[in-house]
């Protein structure tokens, strides 16, 4: 990475020469030097740090996933070498460690084996064991060692009722034009952040998010006595299952318009067919042994854009898909 000199200069003496305080009760402590480290909360301090650790991977033959502080890598176990080659990338990272003198917290390092031939090997770095751990929260989504999503649902579903309660208690009024935006607001997100990830397949799993919203529309005064679907039919709302339906084939249309910037391939490849029939961006679905595999988006997806008319996938925007997909889907239901 290249600087200009006048931004090289600016950001030196942004760090240099640094004092800072302590105020208790309105008491001054003495200026003190700062050596170390940016000032908390600035712009520029996070952009420093992923310039400082941008070349972390350098090296490492596994995958490499940077969040903020947060650093995962990805290997292959099961195939020859592929324990060695952990290994290895865990050197590298001790290596990285020694050389630019910012460590890792240990502690708080964990491994999961996924994978049922998975042969669950030791791995240390600086000669401390990893912890194995069997799920672990990543950007606000629990993952499990066995993949399944049991586990985020349930904490989905306890987040959204304890705001749902929190919004009951704090809200005298009763009525449709207070509660559902606040629920949509408040509520429906925890039900539905990155829920094309984990989307629920056990009816147990998407009975207990439904749940929530069932009981949300239940508060609303006027509704009390109706069913569950005629409360729906008057808020003008649709099931949650219907709802990740919906968010499916709209990230569908993301990735295969590449409004989703991903490399082409990595994520859908496209069918190769001789046949008139269907539209020009038909997806090629994998093939899997695991049960679980067809309930991943890559794989669930594919039948139902594929089955898509040429007027919704030739959409050119996302706002005129999401148009074209509940026209088709208002079409299909009077049938």
């Amino acid at each position: 990475m290249s600087l200009d000199s006048n931004i090289f200069e600016w950001i030196r003496q942004w760090l240099s020469d640094r004092q800072q305080r302590v105020v208790v009760n309105g008491v001054y402590s003495a200026q003190d030097l700062v050596t170390s480290g940016v000032p908390q909360g600035s712009v520029l301090g996070p952009i420093l740090f992923n310039i400082f650790i941008s070349d972390i991977a350098e090296g490492i033959n596994g995958k490499v996933c940077l969040f903020a502080d947060d650093t995962k890598i990805c290997n292959r176990v099961d195939v020859p070498g592929g324990i060695s080659q952990m290994t290895n990338d865990l050197g590298k990272l001790k290596k990285w460690w020694e050389l630019w003198q910012l460590s890792f917290n240990v502690d708080k390092c964990k491994i999961m084996h996924l994978g049922r031939k998975n042969p669950r090997a030791e791995y240390r770095i600086f000669d401390t064991v990893l912890t194995s751990t069997s799920e672990e929260r990543d950007l606000g989504v629990i993952i499990a060692e066995d993949l399944r999503v049991s586990s985020q649902c349930n904490r989905a579903a306890g987040n959204a009722s304890r705001m749902l309660g929190c919004v009951g208690r704090g809200i005298s009024s009763r009525k449709r034009e207070v509660l559902m935006p606040l629920y949509r607001a408040l509520v429906r997100p925890h039900l539905e952040y990155c829920v094309q990830y984990w989307r629920p397949y056990l009816q147990k799993d998407i009975d207990i998010l439904e749940r929530v919203q069932r009981r949300a529309t239940k508060m609303v005064y006027d509704l009390k006595e109706k069913s569950y679907q005629e409360r729906l039919n008057d808020l003008n709302m649709y099931r949650l299952e219907k709802r990740r339906d919906r968010g499916d084939m709209i990230e569908t249309f993301k990735y295969v318009k590449g409004i989703h910037k991903v490399e082409e391939g990595s994520i859908f490849k496209r069918k190769q067919s001789s046949k008139t029939r269907g539209h020009s961006l038909r997806l090629e679905g994998q093939r899997f042994k695991s049960n679980i595999r067809k309930h991943y988006f890559t794989e669930r997806v594919v039948d139902t854009w594929n089955s898509l008319p040429f007027e919704v996938v030739e959409a050119k925007t996302v706002i005129e898909f999401k148009q074209a997909w509940d026209r088709h889907k208002a079409t299909l239901n009077k049938r």
